[in-house]
């Protein structure tokens, strides 16, 4: 192993030292409306070319999946002060690229957390070893420092009543000399809230996919968070036949150097007939599961 990639193991192996093992319109709505009592809310954040998801849960408890790149770091945590966060329960990253945990370094300085979630690739980059070090000096409400735990598929956790999150992806051996890396081996998770099911993909490429196949993973959904942005390499037909998902959300920048969403990923959720919703578009963008059924507003 590299020296350099030795030094990023280590610091990993630090943060999982001691730490417990596995357990189970223009404006957001106000925090004081939204979610109505006893509903299920996930708002997919405008964090510009990257992803952020905030699960806020009946019981009160929130999960943060991915934090966008480095300079949404403030506007996220403005946002998440609007939507009356003010501790969370868990911090997803879901792989080590900065358009996904480049924004939680910001989120770890700002917030009390109880938990991380890692995917264990190691992986060499600056904005990386940053958010290893923010995790390293960030406190829980105790004054703790957060359980750092290194996710694997299947892992489940029971976020409320009624409500189980499920972890698809990664599974060891790590995926490698793929087309990237870091991407196929993000984690993949499942949430099934009652009714209704969300699945979260990162940024997941063919190679994921295949092995999610191999492993006949349940993945429907009826609410799907797009992988890789709206990538050509991030979503087809064999996917979708096994998500059925009705509601899609492409999380992506304006004008951003990658052309995404990629007309392949559009025209094929367009033959499914989903109903898509871009935050390049539309903003924040913020599903609501009630008794009612599913209910999508977005900011702009």
């Amino acid at each position: 192993m590299r020296p350099l990639a030795l030094a990023w193991l280590l610091l990993i192996v630090g943060l999982l030292t001691g730490c417990q093992p596995a357990s189970k319109g223009t404006r957001p709505p106000s925090p004081a409306t939204a979610p109505p009592a006893g509903s299920l809310q996930v708002v997919f954040f405008d964090v510009g070319q990257g992803d952020s998801a905030l699960i806020r849960l009946p019981n009160g408890k929130t999960m943060l999946i991915d934090g966008g790149p480095p300079q949404a770091g403030r506007v996220l945590v403005a946002k998440l002060r609007q939507y009356g966060v003010s501790r969370l329960d868990w911090v997803v990253g879901t792989h080590p690229h900065s358009d996904h945990i480049g924004g939680l370094i910001a989120v770890l300085k700002a917030f009390p957390v109880e938990e991380v979630w890692d995917s264990g690739l190691v992986y060499e980059s600056p904005v990386y070893r940053d958010y290893l070090l923010a995790v390293k000096s960030a406190k829980g409400s105790a004054g703790k420092r957060p359980r750092f735990r290194v996710m694997l598929k299947g892992e489940s956790i029971q976020l409320a009543p009624n409500m189980r999150i499920e972890v698809l992806a990664p599974s060891r051996p790590y995926l490698m000399g793929t087309e990237s890396d870091p991407n196929n081996n993000s984690i993949v998770l499942r949430l099934e809230a009652g009714r209704a099911r969300f699945l979260f993909t990162g940024d997941m490429e063919g190679a994921l996919r295949r092995r999610l196949y191999q492993q006949r993973a349940d993945l429907r959904a009826e609410v799907l968070k797009v992988a890789h942005h709206g990538s050509h390499n991030g979503t087809d037909t064999e996917f979708l036949i096994r998500v059925r998902p009705r509601i899609a959300i492409i999380s992506c920048g304006s004008g951003n150097p990658h052309g995404h969403p990629h007309k392949e990923a559009l025209q094929a959720l367009k033959a499914f007939r989903v109903r898509v919703y871009r935050t390049d578009r539309l903003g924040d963008v913020v599903v609501t599961l009630t008794n009612k059924g599913l209910e999508v507003v977005s900011s702009k």
